[in-house]
């Protein structure tokens, strides 16, 4: 389970992306409008008896963010940028996948982790300051980040898990849900080892600092990543990327950093490129810290 920035587009045109992003908005499906699955159906009827699932749901709901069934539980975010008249305007649409082979408890516990990653704030990925400690991080331990995400669906299943009997869960179920949140539940009075547990690489250790050290970053930054990661083994992972989380969100900053560096080298073209450079100095930062000059 994990969220992803899909699209990145940087224009000037803001008439076209304004039309882009109304019509967006208006195709969006209610939260449990137009489900035909019927086991979804009912991993939403589950999430909605529980009491965090309920404002989840509601949230959702609100912000008209779409739930359909798929091969694998994510959140793909669309992330819109345009500039007009120096004017920055920045748009996020969020769509929740939830595994189709799963059973309607998991879906239910699944979607509660996905809601958290579609209803709240999100790394600018257009802001030029942005860094990959600063994203990684956020994607951890942020609002809607990684821990908040996971933490609330082990609520979700410690409540469902409460109310067995009513929620019609056998002991085999209780006893996976069990297995999959018990050390959520014991370290939930605990927030350092919490957090802590999410910098675990295991074999991926070299790996993930190899591509720390491959980033043109101060000596200051990649000492902060060599504290964080530790190589005991992972306590959770990106079901998307198959990797711990740490290295699944580096390789997305790069990706997402590649498609803004991209679009802003295209926007420089045809304009005073000196000028265009000077202004965007913390991009031309961020893009050189990951092998990409904006000049032409």
């Amino acid at each position: 389970m994990t969220t992803r920035l899909v699209l990145l587009i940087l224009l000037l045109s803001a008439h076209w992306i304004n039309a882009h992003a109304e019509e967006s908005v208006q195709t969006q499906i209610a939260v449990g409008a137009a489900v035909s699955d019927v086991k979804l159906k009912r991993a939403i009827n589950l999430l909605s008896q529980t009491t965090a699932g309920a404002e989840e749901l509601k949230a959702a709901q609100s912000l008209g963010i779409p739930i359909e069934a798929g091969t694998v539980s994510k959140t793909d975010i669309t992330a819109t940028h345009t500039a007009k008249d120096g004017v920055d305007d920045f748009h996020f649409v969020a769509k929740v996948t939830i595994a189709a082979d799963k059973e309607p408890v998991f879906q239910a516990l699944d979607l509660a982790h996905e809601l958290i990653h579609a209803t709240h704030a999100k790394s600018n990925p257009f802001d030029p300051n942005l860094n990959a400690a600063t994203y990684v991080k956020h994607g951890i331990e942020g609002e809607g980040g990684e821990a908040n995400a996971i933490a609330e669906e082990c609520a979700v299943g410690k409540e469902l898990s409460e109310k067995a009997s009513s929620s019609g869960l056998n002991t085999d179920t209780l006893q996976l849900i069990k297995a999959r949140c018990q050390f959520v539940w014991n370290t939930a009075d605990n927030q350092t080892a919490w957090k802590k547990s999410f910098y675990f690489v295991g074999q991926y250790y070299r790996e993930f600092m190899k591509s720390v050290l491959s980033l043109n970053e101060s000596e200051s930054a990649k000492s902060e990543w060599r504290h964080q990661i530790e190589a005991k083994s992972p306590v959770f992972s990106s079901a998307v990327a198959h990797k711990p989380y740490p290295l699944a969100l580096l390789e997305e900053y790069v990706e997402i950093t590649h498609k803004v560096c991209d679009r802003a080298r295209s926007a420089i073209l045809g304009r005073n490129v000196a000028s265009a450079v000077s202004e965007t100095s913390p991009l031309k930062e961020r893009c050189s810290a990951i092998g990409m000059e904006l000049s032409p």
